[in-house]
């Protein structure tokens, strides 16, 4: 099968050659494989094969202007301040149009003479003075019947004015043909031209190599350029230009008539000493100056630079982002709804008065928004922008979401979740700290906090904030709305009406139920959902794979101190022992260990040891994934109930462990976007407050696994009162006041983890 040739083009020295990038050549000549190609203004040549320059060729830049450096076209240039036929303003084409049929008529009956001469030799066309007037005599009759020599009048425009301009060219249907003029519209015909008008067309037509921009009348610089005032007109002018520019926002008549007060007063001056008054600019003239100013730099001058680059700072319509996780926008908004800050459980059962007193707040909204498929990977409802809400927001993104969506009634789930590679935030202080970029850091996310004043760069997360307030909020009383010309007299806080759940929930509806499946103009139609599924089969899933609950802990963990004993180590009434510990208080005794807990699972704990993070399972089964708000709940409620005094019963820590199964199960508080944020001080207090002589009896016996296995692999193990066997089981029992004699320490692992055959035993409590 043969090849096709590289094919070859003509190319005259005086030819432009636009290359990619905008490279302008021109060719020196041709050799038998390729051009001679001179940078324009440069005197080196190369050589261009026809390969190359036929991939050149198919770039988009490219371009030839042929015969673009001879000298009539740098005339017809000079004179039409064009180049080429798409460079003629949209509001002359019509007259360029007109020009042109004159001239291609001359150059038909010009032919057509030459080649058959009529009789009368004053009718003959010819390129002098009668024979132009010949051919105007000849064409007149056609060219007057075309839709380019009549203009509709319109007065509803000034003389001149580009709009009438625009005004007077034939309206067009749908299908680009000419409209028909309703009955009674005034027209008015173009005069033909006279012979030296038709003769000075057709040399600027061949000038500009028989293009039609050639006949490009350019009356942009007409008329008298020279000044009408003097140098002080204009600078007594210039000041009032000034003082517009002014932090102080006075308007255009108010600097005009400082202005015309201050000339006043000079020319009152001059008079004195017989010298001539001082021209007075009009007000046109004056506003017109002030608006040569730009606007970006009008703004600035009069508000302040932030200002003016949040409104005239470029937006890109679309990141250049393609997959899921590659660039996640987070960011807070104040609700603008004035709502209750009261669980609505509650509410019936407040006092007329405690109903009274109760708070009327507007919460800050935290979401994280993936770029990619635009589906919201996690929110949270708090009083405040906090780091510890924006740490638990970095987290909800980790995880699937659909129990909230459940326990919440949406329908679909929401499953949207991964560590993403890059976050882009505001400047707020929740997002400056130490320990929110820490967390970050220990999840390998790029950080980015754009200069504050530019909500562009998270433009996508500050939209959603628009929808929100224009779609969901209406439904609701309590609006602040988004300004103070829309709020009018409205009082939001005495519409408030309702609570902070009631708005977590219809938050999340809108958003999994809603939002989720409404075509996105951003995705050309398409809805965050199918968007999601779509990026997740193409795109090879998310870009990189959740980190498991020993990781979790080590990175969003809350950093405690506790006392090393015989028992282990207790923490919110719960005692943690495992194999290292025990040799630990073997080798130490009562030493003080670094500890780090994390707020949604207390099954597990992370214990500094020789400089080396162990997990540490709960001694009592049953509390793998009890996130610490249910727990506190638990005992507050036994309390109450029970009256404990000092230690708990088996009985009821079983019962205790029922509700919290059913906590966690139901998923109203431990996945809610309401979330209790948790602190050392916190715990503390917790401690002190309803721990205080809260103690847990511990599994009789209890084997630890290693610490690489997940400790909610199993689920929530389902736990209950003791059977008699538990009971009457004998057990050796000996006072806690009491030093245990020395013991040998447990055998050394070969591994980090626990050993899986040994055994702890505590006393039944």
């Amino acid at each position: 099968m043969s090849v096709s040739p590289t094919p070859r083009y003509r190319l005259d020295p005086t030819d432009r050659i636009v290359m990619r990038g905008g490279r302008i050549l021109t060719c020196k000549g041709q050799t038998p494989t390729g051009y001679l190609m001179q940078p324009f203004g440069s005197e080196i040549t190369d050589h261009v094969t026809f390969v190359e320059f036929e991939e050149e060729r198919q770039h988009p830049d490219f371009r030839q202007d042929t015969l673009f450096y001879t000298e009539s076209r740098a005339r017809a240039r000079a004179r039409t301040l064009i180049e080429s036929n798409a460079d003629i303003p949209s509001d002359e084409l019509a007259d360029v149009r007109w020009k042109e049929a004159w001239v291609l008529s001359f150059f038909d009956l010009w032919n057509k003479h030459r080649a058959e001469p009529p009789r009368s030799p004053e009718e003959r066309v010819k390129r002098t003075g009668p024979g132009f007037k010949a051919a105007i005599r000849l064409a007149a009759p056609a060219l007057m019947q075309l839709s380019i020599a009549r203009k509709e009048s319109s007065a509803m425009h000034g003389r001149g004015s580009r709009e009438t301009a625009a005004a007077s060219q034939p309206r067009l249907t749908k299908s680009g043909k000419a409209r028909k003029a309703y009955a009674g519209t005034t027209f008015h015909l173009r005069s033909p031209p006279c012979a030296r008008t038709l003769q000075n067309w057709v040399l600027a037509y061949e000038e500009a190599g028989c293009q039609m921009w050639g006949l490009r009348q350019c009356h942009c610089r007409r008329g008298n350029r020279e000044p009408r005032y003097d140098g002080d007109a204009i600078a007594l002018m210039m000041e009032a230009v000034y003082a517009y520019l002014t932090p102080k926002g006075d308007s255009y008549e108010q600097c005009y008539k400082a202005y015309t007060d201050r000339l006043d007063q000079v020319n009152a001056d001059r008079a004195q000493a017989d010298q001539t008054p001082i021209a007075r600019i009009g007000f046109t003239t004056y506003r017109a100056r002030v608006n040569q100013v730009s606007r970006f730099n009008r703004d600035a001058a009069r508000r302040d630079l932030e200002f003016a680059i949040r409104k005239y700072s470029g937006v890109k319509k679309k990141f250049d982002v393609t997959r899921l996780g590659e660039l996640v926008q987070i960011d807070g908004w104040k609700v603008s709804l004035v709502n209750l800050s009261a669980e609505s459980g509650i509410w019936a059962t407040l006092t007329p008065e405690q109903k009274a007193i109760v708070p009327r707040e507007r919460w800050t909204l935290l979401r994280a928004i993936d770029v990619a498929s635009r589906a919201v990977l996690g929110e949270i409802l708090t009083r405040s922008e906090t780091t510890e809400a924006a740490i638990m927001l970095v987290r909800m993104m980790l995880g699937d979401k659909t129990g909230i969506a459940a326990a919440m009634g949406a329908t679909t789930p929401w499953d949207y979740f991964g560590v993403p590679e890059a976050i882009v935030t505001d400047a707020g202080s929740a997002f400056r700290s130490d320990r929110f970029r820490q967390a970050l850091a220990d999840l390998s996310i790029r950080f980015d906090a754009p200069e504050v004043g530019r909500p562009n760069k998270r433009a996508h997360v500050e939209r959603s904030f628009g929808t929100t307030r224009t779609q969901l909020l209406p439904n609701f009383t309590g609006q602040t709305f988004a300004n103070i010309q829309d709020k009018g007299d409205y009082n939001p806080e005495a519409n408030a009406s309702l609570f902070v759940d009631e708005l977590a929930r219809a938050l999340v509806l809108y958003d999994v139920d809603v939002y989720h499946h409404t075509p996105h103009e951003g995705l050309l139609g398409e809805t965050p959902r199918a968007a999601w599924q779509r990026l997740m089969l193409q795109g090879a899933g998310f870009s990189r794979v959740t980190p498991g609950a020993h990781q979790q802990r080590a990175i969003f963990g809350i950093a405690l101190t506790r006392m090393l004993s015989k028992r282990g180590i207790r923490v919110l009434g719960l005692h943690y022992q495992s194999q290292a510990l025990a040799a630990l208080f073997a080798r130490d005794g009562n030493v003080s260990v670094a500890v780090r807990v994390d707020p949604e699972d207390l099954g597990w704990i992370s214990v500094e040891i020789d400089r080396v993070w162990k997990a540490v399972p709960c001694a009592t089964a049953g509390f793998q994934g009890v996130p610490i708000a249910a727990w506190l709940d638990v005992v507050t409620d036994q309390r109450r109930r029970h009256a404990i005094t000092a230690a708990a019963s088996r009985p009821i820590v079983a019962e205790a462990l029922r509700k919290i199964r059913s906590i966690a199960e139901t998923a109203e508080r431990r996945l809610g976007i309401v979330p209790h944020t948790y602190n050392p001080e916190a715990i503390g207090r917790a401690e002190d407050k309803i721990l205080r002589g809260f103690d847990i009896p511990e599994d009789l016996a209890r084997t630890d696994g290693p610490s690489g296995t997940d400790p909610l692999a199993h689920g929530i193990p389902v736990t209950g009162p003791v059977t008699v066997e538990a009971r009457t089981t004998p057990q050796r029992q000996r006072p806690d006041d009491l030093i245990p004699p020395p013991t040998p320490s447990p055998p050394a692992s070969t591994d980090d983890g626990e050993d899986d055959a040994w055994t702890m035993e505590t006393p039944d409590a």
